[in-house]
């Protein structure tokens, strides 16, 4: 972005009389200077070359006021329409947006002021995805998707003060500096100068408090698809499909799309096409974390391997999704409930989860525990935080056993879809050994293992199901409509 500005800049400064003509350079670069307090000295090189390392040095210079000072110069050797074209055109051509110059942009904030929230965002750059994240938490209210910060301010320099009568604008500032910006002083130093002189510097310190807390990331939290599959339950193959993106690890702000219906059997297109919308939210971030794809599916579709779906694209070859994004499962019933001590239930455990591996691995194998005695037992022992299921999690084997693991608060559960595979259990007791934060990592090792090893087809990898279920990581589940 820095080096597109300083390369239109260049363009279009070198097509200006004030800087082709060599005299009236001199007092261009002079007029810049002067209003900066900085240096110059002329290298003698040719004018594009002079011109291109005279406009970074200004751009970099400290007080982050160099791009206006580049234009307030034009305006006087050239004149004020010439300076709010070249304005105009810079914000097109650099950041993607349209507008009138900063001077014509209606609200609480004067020209100067604008610019000088322009230039500082322009060299502050910090990620998107983050970006949009942060702020949609702390403004609640819809963001345009892809823009950067040059353009969300655009955007909102024009929108209606928030409750404690800070302009969504300046918010913006400020979740940009608290995200790390090279220009996080000067941006907080604009924020101070502006509430000051609006009376708002108390309202200012308890938003610069809260925006801090929302933008230190939550290491538990990856960049994540969840799609919920619910059927219609009307004696029809139907479901519907819903979908939420995640886009920034360390953030939950899961942005909902519109719901689909479809059938089972066409799940594998539905889940491209959310992926797809991923990938869009995704890009321009800086981190290179994994994706998960979380599955939210009904007691009676846990078994079902979404983890082997192809996403049949021209884009890439079709692969299971698990080769390309780490895959587990979570219950949609358990994240409908509303009874508070179920939900208790389920935070207690996973909190316990966290604290170390599985801190203790219970196991069901359907002939030594009566579904009785089994819910007995996990109620007895808070500290069963995993469960190992030796037969698949079928009606009649163990999808009961399951469901009373999700009813006792348990939030992970390993098993083979096999049946009769008991061998299997020692491997998945083996692998609830790892640390938590593990875990996911894990089972995309066991699952690529499967597919590319000779004989892969025959390992646990290839048929594990993998239920990670985190309580502070929810969706809106309302029921869908028959």
């Amino acid at each position: 972005m820095f080096l597109r500005l300083v390369s239109v800049l260049t363009d279009e400064l070198c097509a200006l009389q004030c800087v082709r003509e060599a005299q009236q350079r001199s007092v261009y670069t002079t007029l810049v200077c002067d209003s900066l307090g900085m240096q110059w000295w002329e290298r003698g090189i040719p004018v594009r070359g002079e011109m291109a390392a005279f406009v970074r040095q200004v751009l970099q210079h400290r007080g982050g006021q160099g791009y206006g000072a580049l234009i307030e110069a034009v305006a006087v050797l050239e004149g004020r329409e010439t300076a709010d074209d070249l304005d105009r055109l810079v914000r097109r051509e650099v950041y993607g947006v349209e507008s009138r110059a900063a001077v014509d942009l209606p609200g609480v904030f004067d020209g100067d002021t604008q610019r000088r929230a322009w230039d500082l965002l322009a060299h502050g750059s910090v990620p998107r995805p983050v970006l949009h994240s942060v702020l949609a938490r702390e403004l609640r209210i819809a963001l345009p998707d892809g823009e950067s910060a040059l353009g969300l301010f655009v955007h909102l320099v024009e929108q209606n003060a928030q409750p404690d009568g800070l302009p969504p604008a300046l918010v913006l500032v400020e979740v940009v500096a608290a995200l790390g910006s090279p220009q996080a002083a000067a941006l907080r130093a604009w924020s101070d100068e502006w509430a000051s002189s609006a009376g708002l510097t108390d309202a200012l310190r308890e938003r610069r408090a809260q925006t801090a807390l929302h933008a230190t990331p939550d290491g538990t939290v990856p960049r994540a698809l969840v799609v919920m599959v619910d059927p219609a339950h009307d004696g029809t193959d139907r479901i519907y499909v819903r979908h939420w993106v995640n886009a920034a690890a360390g953030f939950w702000q899961p942005r909902a799309f519109a719901p689909e219906e479809t059938t089972l059997d066409r799940l594998g297109p539905a889940v491209l096409r959310a992926v797809r919308h991923g990938e869009a939210q995704w890009a321009g971030g800086a981190e290179d974390s994994p994706v998960h794809v979380e599955f939210v599916l009904p007691h009676a579709l846990l078994n079902h391997d979404v983890a082997q779906l192809k996403l049949t694209s021209d884009a890439f070859e079709p692969l299971p999704l698990h080769l390309r994004f780490y895959v587990h499962l979570r219950s949609l019933d358990r994240m409908r409930v509303r009874d508070a001590q179920q939900r208790r239930l389920w935070h207690d455990r996973w909190r316990t989860l966290q604290e170390a591996p599985a801190a203790e691995t219970v196991r069901w194998s359907g002939t030594t525990d009566p579904l009785a005695q089994w819910q007995e037992k996990l109620h007895r022992n808070p500290r069963a935080t995993g469960v190992i299921l030796q037969h698949p999690a079928e009606h009649g084997h163990g999808l009961e056993a399951l469901v009373a693991a999700l009813t006792e608060g348990v939030g992970l559960v390993v098993w083979d879809r096999r049946p009769d595979m008991p061998q299997s259990v020692e491997l998945l007791r083996l692998l609830l050994g790892h640390s938590p934060s593990q875990l996911p990592f894990k089972v995309h090792q066991l699952r690529v293992r499967a597919e590319t090893e000779e004989g892969g087809r025959l390992l646990v990898g290839r048929s594990i199901a993998f239920l990670w279920d985190d309580p502070n990581r929810v969706v809106d589940c309302e029921e869908m409509p028959a």
